[in-house]
């Protein structure tokens, strides 16, 4: 292997400080869950310094040092040459970043140390946003190597740090104040499930994202240092919109499924009514369902609100990422002018999140929009059909009390001696003699019959 001088590796982290509608106690979890990544010595002194900080944070800040002291040695009572925190709040969010170096000159294969006394420091916390991690390194010979053996040397870098992977084709690269830089970029999306103090929460992150850089010399690789703060706000704008994007996966599952659970209640609620035997308690149950659709309904809505949040989300980022990478070249050509800095190839994302992520949002809000308009309107239908259901209950009904009134007209007619008619018309012990109530209940039935037949078989007859 080519021997390289002062291997080092920055991690980028980012957290969530706050969501949308988050209360006190889910900020505080979140900010623990922050604290964690930091040995407790920092800790208390992220405490101690957040009181004076208390005034700034409750703010909308773009960017704030969370220590006073900026930086904190990675192992108490050492050097910041040793590895560092650097601790960062970022409007909504966290950032933090770790280094860890290795002085002199070593082979590729240190990185694997380093890489371990990061994952040590770090243990089983993971970042809900995502993360960057970025290698750097200067070569004793730089001008002896051609740009195929500066790849090279990269390549095996990274193969240290991700030894899993056999073969590795960089996305693009440039120059960076006289280094070659290279990126790779996992485009693929993975959900971690993040455990708080007493719930659980679900985001969407990144695969992978690394940049290697190869510096010529000492003196340029000591300019790095300068443009953390940069690389810190372009790295969160870049994971922002990932996580963004995300946010947007899980939304749109979501609402695909809302969407087939009321089509699939529709459908059933529209194959009742269609039955000849649909009864008024029928009806009321299908109106009851009705109703807890409505909430399913809002739901839905709800989502499609969230995901017009999430895209202006991406937007934001977007642009905040490309003023930030515009800032980010001038700061460097305008620092370091005897080397060429050109990272035009960091655009490539701008162009992914331009004609995949804002187009996709944007075709499934179009969609899902169309979707709540088609169900509106299958439901209006329902509840159109379920009144004229009930309507005909109501004049059944009607025709009902109508013909009833007609037998008990007609048995009034008897009169009051009821008993005497009976037994003028029958024999004296004729059963139906016997009883008033019966004979006047035959008369009502006999009347009501008679007046059924002439409404529904004469009035009617055109």
């Amino acid at each position: 292997m080519t021997d390289i001088i002062n291997p080092t590796i920055d991690l980028f982290l980012y957290d969530l400080k706050n969501s949308l509608g988050d209360d006190e106690k889910d900020i505080d979890q979140k900010r623990q869950y922050f604290y964690q990544k930091l040995h407790e010595t920092v800790r208390e002194k992220l405490k101690q310094d957040g009181q004076y900080n208390d005034q700034k944070q409750n703010l909308e800040v773009e960017y704030l040092h969370l220590l006073k002291s900026i930086y904190a040695p990675l192992y108490p009572d050492t050097s910041l040459e040793n590895g560092y925190y650097y601790p960062v709040q970022l409007g909504d969010s966290y950032g933090l970043l770790l280094e860890v170096a290795k002085p002199d000159k070593q082979l590729p294969e240190h990185f694997a140390e380093l890489r371990t006394k990061i994952k040590q420091k770090l243990g089983e916390n993971i970042a809900t946003l995502g993360q960057t991690w970025m290698l750097s390194t200067y070569l004793p010979n730089s001008s002896e190597k051609t740009p195929e053996e500066i790849e090279k040397i990269a390549q095996e870098c990274y193969k240290v740090i991700f030894p899993d992977i056999e073969e590795i084709e960089f996305d693009s690269e440039g120059e960076f104040i006289g280094a070659a830089i290279f990126e790779y970029s996992d485009k693929s999306l993975k959900q971690e499930i993040v455990k708080l103090e007493d719930k659980e929460i679900f985001t969407v992150v990144q695969t992978q994202h690394i940049i290697i850089a190869i510096y010529p010399d000492q003196e340029t690789f000591q300019k790095l240092a300068e443009f953390y703060a940069d690389w810190m706000r372009l790295f969160y704008y870049h994971h922002k919109i990932i996580w963004a994007y995300g946010q947007s996966r899980i939304l749109t599952n979501q609402t695909k499924e809302k969407f087939r659970k009321i089509q699939t209640i529709t459908e059933s609620i529209e194959e009742n009514i269609t039955q000849e035997n649909a009864k008024i308690n029928k009806l009321q149950k299908i109106s009851d369902i009705l109703s807890k659709v409505q909430v399913i309904i809002k739901q839905y809505t709800s989502n499609l609100n969230n995901l017009k949040f999430q895209q202006g989300a991406i937007e934001i980022n977007l642009n905040n990422y490309d003023k930030r990478l515009e800032t980010l070249t001038k700061r460097a050509t305008k620092k370091v002018v005897y080397n060429q800095t050109n990272i035009n190839f960091l655009e490539n994302f701008s162009q992914l999140v331009h004609e995949k992520y804002i187009l996709q949002i944007t075709k499934d809000l179009e969609s899902f929009e169309l979707g709540l308009r088609l169900l509106e309107d299958n439901i209006n239908a329902i509840n159109t059909q379920i009144e004229t259901e009930k309507a005909k209950s109501d004049r059944d009904f009607q025709e009902f009390i109508a013909v009833l009134g007609s037998g008990v007209a007609f048995a009034s007619l008897a009169g009051f001696n009821v008993i005497a008619e009976c037994k003028s018309m029958f024999a004296n012990n004729f059963f139906l003699c016997q009883s008033t109530l019966l004979y006047k209940f035959i008369l009502v039935i006999i009347g009501s019959f008679l007046a059924w037949f002439v409404r529904r078989y004469i009035l009617k007859r055109p």
